[in-house]
């Protein structure tokens, strides 16, 4: 098992190497190009590195993340993220047979290749997308588009997306020893989990302050919906690992309405989410976000998010019965609300053009924190991330 410090140099090493790659790529790319800059343009494109955080009563993590992304001279977009999760916990539900916290990390890389066709009064856009993601006890792969046609001058977009995700899931056991980290058993394989998911939008330009965007989600789940680690507790019987139904189907309808408002240089952001499923669970969640311009070159960005949700129709108050088919330790499954507060500052660095720091003067900071009010088993939470997103 990889010690704190280790499991830091080796995230951060990665990272390293993927971001000399894409820069060699790049300058590659822009090298072969060059010889017909006169006659067919140039590439475009950004590099962005972020960081995220993430912390809650027994975990936390911590996502630094490199994306670039790049168009050619013939409208062809490609782009590319790479991130890694380090995750820190002390929690049962991950496989802690102490009190010992344990250090796990996640790869997940993603590219996506797009671009937008001219149909004369209409525009086509179409984006193929593939994602991969392993961690000890988990391994993921994602295939799917996005498509979008915009009609009447762009003042209407319709919007379609699909995913196709394949998931394998493992148990790994944790044990304390004498030498102190934790010690790994070998990933034990407990299930697959397939999904479908289906998007459609409605983006619509009211009027030259207003915007209404309307969508639909649906997501099938079949297979191992269950977490391998996480118990049960009956009323009259020892815990036992949770038994959730293999089919889980999820409809989610959502509604935004933007407006500027010009006097203040601000805009006000709605937006209602509606969610059911086939386990008798069904969620609320409303959120505001106001955005206001401080002079040229600073953003603020303020959010609040409420939401609510139900039980699932199997997650009992005090514990299962022996009697129940389904049963679950998943304090997901059970009511609660939570509020978010959010707050998001912008800055672009424009004002740096005529000093000796000229260069970075095309790049965009970006700092933001939320805090989460839950009632539910997780309790609090705090989320931050930081990044830098620089355009060539």
């Amino acid at each position: 098992m990889r010690t704190g410090v280790a499991c830091r140099s080796s995230r951060w090493l990665w990272l390293a190497r993927l971001a000399a790659a894409l820069l060699v790529l790049f300058a590659l790319l822009r090298t072969a190009d060059a010889s017909a800059d006169a006659v067919t343009g140039t590439y475009t494109g950004s590099v962005a590195l972020r960081g995220n955080y993430y912390w809650e009563q027994s975990t936390r993590v911590v996502a630094p993340s490199l994306t670039a992304a790049m168009e050619t001279p013939q409208g062809i977009r490609v782009d590319g993220t790479y991130l890694i999760d380090a995750i820190t916990s002390a929690s049962q539900a991950t496989g802690v047979l102490s009190d010992n916290v344990f250090r796990e990390i996640r790869h997940d890389a993603q590219v996506g290749v797009g671009k937008e066709f001219d149909l004369g009064k209409t525009q086509l856009d179409l984006t193929v997308r593939g994602r991969l993601s392993r961690e000890p006890d988990y391994h993921s792969r994602n295939i799917g588009f996005a498509s979008a046609l915009s009609l009447f001058e762009r003042n209407t977009v319709l919007r379609v997306n699909a995913n196709y995700l394949n998931d394998n899931v493992y148990r790994v056991t944790r044990m304390a020893t004498s030498s102190g980290p934790l010690m790994a058993s070998k990933a034990i394989f407990v299930g697959d989990l397939q999904t479908v998911s289906l998007g459609v939008a409605w983006d619509q330009v009211l009027s030259a302050l207003d915007t209404l965007t309307i969508g639909y989600d649906l997501a099938v789940l079949d297979g191992f919906t269950a977490n391998p680690y996480r118990a049960a507790t009956f009323r009259d019987g020892a815990p036992r690992a949770e038994k959730h139904p293999d089919l889980r189907v999820r409809n989610g309808m959502y509604l935004w309405f933007s407006h500027y408002v010009k006097q203040t240089r601000s805009a006000l952001r709605m937006g209602y989410r509606l969610y059911q499923d086939n386990w008798g669970l069904t969620a609320h969640a409303a959120e505001g976000r106001w955005y206001q311009e401080l002079g040229y070159h600073l953003l603020l960005r303020l959010r609040y998010r409420y939401y609510h949700q139900d039980h699932a129709e199997f997650w009992r108050r005090g514990g299962n019965l022996e009697s129940d088919t389904y049963y679950t330790g998943d304090p997901k499954m059970s009511p609660f609300p939570d509020q978010t507060f959010g707050l998001k500052l912008r800055l672009a660095l424009t004002f740096l053009e005529h000093t000796v720091f000229r260069a970075l003067a095309p790049a965009v900071l970006d700092l933001s924190g939320e805090y989460m009010i839950s009632e539910s088993r997780f309790g609090n939470g705090v989320i931050g991330q930081g990044g830098i997103l620089m355009p060539f």
